[in-house]
């Protein structure tokens, strides 16, 4: 083999090598869109725990019977730096007042909402004759399916039993199963904060 020959198969070889290499340097389309996608995630995650963070007070609390208003009921949510609280007190049953005290954290990832409660604290009774447990008011994390709206956000539980709709002006929570004793509640809360 001639020195020319050599010489344009070992061009032909390198511009192939560099050809290769480059081609794999770069990012695919279907990379390209990936990334693009994950920056948008990024950003709706952000206008989400936008739109969720706040402090919340009970207005209307209905449990599928009647819908009570303070001081009947009364109560706060709070989800500030992906942190929750919650104070609940039900005294439509002068025998048998209830309160709930709980705190945890929460997030959002690619859409999704997610919180727990990782301490809880629920008192019964009355002055004179109360009790309370510890009981966590549901096991590990709870995930929402999270859909921007002009005006704020919904949220629908996987399980497909809890929404939230939330905007600027407050919040409307519904549970068909809420708490030990898995009845309906829906909270309409105004928010209290900027």
């Amino acid at each position: 083999m001639s020195n020319g020959k050599k010489r344009c198969r070992l061009l032909m070889a390198y511009n192939t090598l560099c050809l290769l290499v480059s081609a794999c340097s770069c990012n695919s389309p279907t990379q390209n869109i990936a990334h693009l996608n994950n920056t948008n995630s990024q950003k709706d995650d952000s206008q989400i725990l936008e739109i969720i963070n706040g402090i919340y007070e009970v207005v209307e609390w209905n449990d599928g019977k009647k819908t009570h208003r303070p001081p009947e009921v009364s109560g706060r949510w709070v989800f500030h730096d992906k942190k929750v609280m919650v104070i609940l007190h039900d005294r439509t049953d002068p025998e048998l007042h209830k309160s709930k005290f709980g705190w945890g954290h929460g997030t959002v990832e690619r859409g999704k909402f997610q919180y727990t409660y990782t301490d809880n604290l629920n008192l019964k009774g009355t002055n004179e004759n109360s009790s309370f447990t510890l009981d966590l008011p549901f096991e590990g994390m709870r995930f929402f399916k999270v859909e921007i709206k002009n005006d704020g956000i919904e949220m629908k539980s996987d399980n497909g039993k809890q929404t939230w709709i939330i905007n600027k002006k407050g919040m409307l929570y519904t549970d068909v199963e809420w708490g030990p004793d898995k009845v309906f509640t829906r909270r309409k809360w105004k928010r209290i904060s900027e």
